[in-house]
């Protein structure tokens, strides 16, 4: 689309800001702090690391790392650490470049961009010349004084996986926000949640189409993988100028806990309630407490507007994969 590549070839950063979430990944970040500061010193001069101090810090340190004399932001962390970054660097105008150092549980956007998982391969890459353009999306809710927008690079999700997502969020013992919180979160929200109805009006390549129907979960992805591995829109790419959506329509308790774990290798591409699309905009609406999630962290519910940005952002990562698209 428009003719501009997703390959960008730049210099290796003079000046790379580290922004640490030190809770992130029940503390992998923190502890990968030292070994950071040792292999700072063998970089750039200008090269410095934060540790954040509270939610919404990193976004306030990636908005003004551009002022800072910074030319890219890295951020150490999982995808929510990644998501403040991306908000601060996005409301500076995106003058600057994105790394990533996997630290998080999850960690779905640098499986979607095949960053590597070594801390030691990651940092490399992250402080390395090679970038690509990727696509961000935005989601917004209310409108006037009171809207609020965000953007997000992941995927986002209405419905049975907010409402997960809201419980891990409101843990408070480090040992349950790991894949044994995430596991018994499941578990017990499935006992209580009830399917949702729910109105979809997307802008696709044929134009408006609008779906109505009860659902467990709608998921918009902007890459293959979303909740720690999951493969929920195994033909989402980050630069194509489109979001997938992934509708799971009104199954039971029972036929829930039979497919979700073969999302984690997209078996249920073919399961007969579920049906994918893909879209440039969408207006998602549904009963009243129906609640959102957007790269793991809650964002309030419906009525939600997700917009797309096409190559808004430049990432440190592995090029495009063969059968990507270059556009």
């Amino acid at each position: 689309m428009d003719g501009e590549s997703t390959i960008c070839r730049v210099l290796a950063p003079r000046a790379p800001l580290l922004i640490v979430n030190p809770f992130a990944g029940e503390g992998r970040a923190l502890r990968l702090q030292p070994w950071l500061q040792q292999r700072l010193k063998l970089a750039s001069p200008g090269a410095r690391m934060l540790k954040t101090q509270a939610p919404g810090h990193a976004r306030e340190l990636a908005l003004y790392a551009a002022s800072g004399g910074h030319d890219r932001v890295i951020a150490v962390g999982g995808d929510g650490t990644i998501q403040e970054v991306v908000n601060g660097l996005m409301e500076a105008g995106a003058k600057i470049s994105l790394g990533i150092l996997p630290g998080g549980n999850g960690n779905d956007l640098a499986r979607s961009l095949g960053i590597p998982h070594r801390a030691d391969e990651a940092l490399a890459m992250a402080l390395g010349a090679a970038t690509r353009r990727i696509d961000v999306l935005s989601a917004g809710r209310g409108a006037g004084s009171t809207a609020s927008v965000r953007h997000f690079v992941a995927a986002g999700g209405i419905g049975f996986d907010a409402q997960v997502a809201a419980a891990m969020a409101g843990m408070r013992r480090r040992w349950r926000r790991g894949r044994l919180g995430y596991a018994l979160s499941t578990l017990g929200e499935l006992r209580r949640f009830h399917n949702r109805e729910v109105r979809l009006t997307l802008e696709t390549a044929n134009g408006e189409r609008q779906i109505e129907r009860r659902v467990l979960f709608v998921a918009f992805a902007n890459g293959m993988y979303y909740g720690g591995g999951m493969q929920i829109c195994p033909q989402a790419l980050v630069a194509d100028g489109w979001f997938d959506l992934c509708v799971v329509g009104d199954i039971s308790r029972l036929e829930a806990v039979r497919q979700l774990p073969g999302i984690y290798r997209g078996r249920h591409v073919n399961h007969p309630a579920v049906e994918f699309e893909r879209a440039t905009s969408a207006r998602l609406e549904g009963e009243p407490g129906t609640l959102a999630h957007l790269d793991g962290e809650p964002f309030g519910a419906l009525p939600l507007e997700i917009e797309l940005q096409h190559l808004a952002l430049s990432v440190a990562a592995p090029p495009p994969t063969p059968d990507e698209p270059i556009v």
